[in-house]
């Protein structure tokens, strides 16, 4: 199924939001959450890359919210530079590239992902942190995880009927 950022259904600040929603770093002080970059911080390292006062983080703000300006192409540019995108991603009249069609569904999907893994360390955090662990292992690891966790299912299954 083809998301409809993807498709050029989705407003320009659509499509923005969801770039800084899916390049959002991970808080160092809190693993598993996401923290967005700013405005400014993005204005700040456009200019860094591309000169000062190419972009505040103000005009950002404004194109983050449905309805806002139209950029040019300079600004698309500068924004697609900083989120590693093809121009076109931004497109949302007409039919974008393969490519950019790739990148928005790309980006839904990790999103998507990242709500996921945000949600179940909400729930149960001790569950997150083996999950983030068994991550690192190698497929073989995780195979020999899986089984260890088997085996303290029924474990824990007789436990509990010697003591119901």
């Amino acid at each position: 199924m083809t998301s409809p950022h993807a498709q050029g259904k989705s407003s320009f600040a659509a499509r923005l939001n969801l770039l800084f929603e899916a390049c959002a770093p991970e808080d160092p002080n809190s693993p598993g959450r996401y923290v967005e970059y700013t405005n400014q911080q993005v204005a700040d390292e456009i200019n860094r890359r591309h000169g000062a006062g190419t972009i505040t983080g103000e005009y950002i703000r404004r194109l983050r919210k449905e309805g806002g300006p139209s950029p040019t192409e300079r600004y698309l540019s500068v924004l697609a530079d900083f989120f590693q995108v093809p121009l076109d991603a931004f497109k949302i009249t007409g039919n974008p590239s393969e490519i950019a069609d790739k990148v928005m569904v790309e980006a839904q999907r990790f999103v998507d992902a990242k709500r996921r893994q945000q949600q179940v360390e909400q729930e149960a955090p001790d569950v997150a942190v083996l999950a983030r662990a068994a991550r690192r292992l190698s497929p073989a690891g995780q195979a020999r995880a899986a089984r260890y966790v088997s085996q303290l299912e029924k474990l824990e299954k007789l436990e509990n009927e010697a003591d119901g």
